[in-house]
């Protein structure tokens, strides 16, 4: 009986670890609870820009080298803006290096993979607000914080979700 019980506790704990190391190999590197991700408030500020404020510091959390795209995600009646951090790829005039935050209007498919991105609107974060100026946007419904990927079949969609309100 004491084997069994021994045989039994051990399957347990294998069975245990193997699942702590696959949730460890599948997760983002930043958590779901990432202040730097986590939404406040959401809006049009006083200037008429769409905002996110975050309980940590907008923009303080990057991308390390594995090719994740960090996003500030506004959906608005002028359509998708991304606040983004992602390093190796230029695709953007507006900084000297896309890992710093910037601005672009994408459009999503149903599977939530990007259609369509546009150097449109600028970003700006301060404290804990991240801002997109020069939109024709004038009301926000919703917003997300989230990883995206680089798919080779897909192209770059939507991997995670850290955060999302309407």
């Amino acid at each position: 009986m004491n084997r069994q019980v021994l045989n039994r506790g051990m399957s347990i704990l294998a069975g245990t670890i193997l699942v702590t190391t696959l949730m460890l190999i599948t997760a983002p590197s930043v958590s779901a609870a990432s202040p730097d991700f986590t939404i406040e408030t959401f809006g049009i500020d006083d200037d008429g820009n769409p905002f996110i404020t975050v309980k940590g510091t907008a923009g303080e959390t990057v991308p390390d080298e594995t090719g994740d795209i960090y996003a500030y995600v506004f959906f608005t009646d002028d359509g998708i803006y991304a606040v983004t951090s992602h390093p190796g790829i230029e695709d953007s005039d507006e900084v000297g290096d896309d890992e710093e935050w910037h601005a672009h209007k994408i459009k999503l498919n149903d599977k939530n993979c990007i259609t369509d991105l546009k150097e449109d609107g600028n970003a700006a974060l301060d404290g804990n607000t991240v801002t997109v100026e020069d939109t024709d946007a004038s009301s926000v419904d919703k917003v997300l914080t989230a990883v995206l990927s680089a798919e080779k079949k897909g192209g770059v969609c939507v991997a995670h979700v850290f955060d999302s309100q309407e």
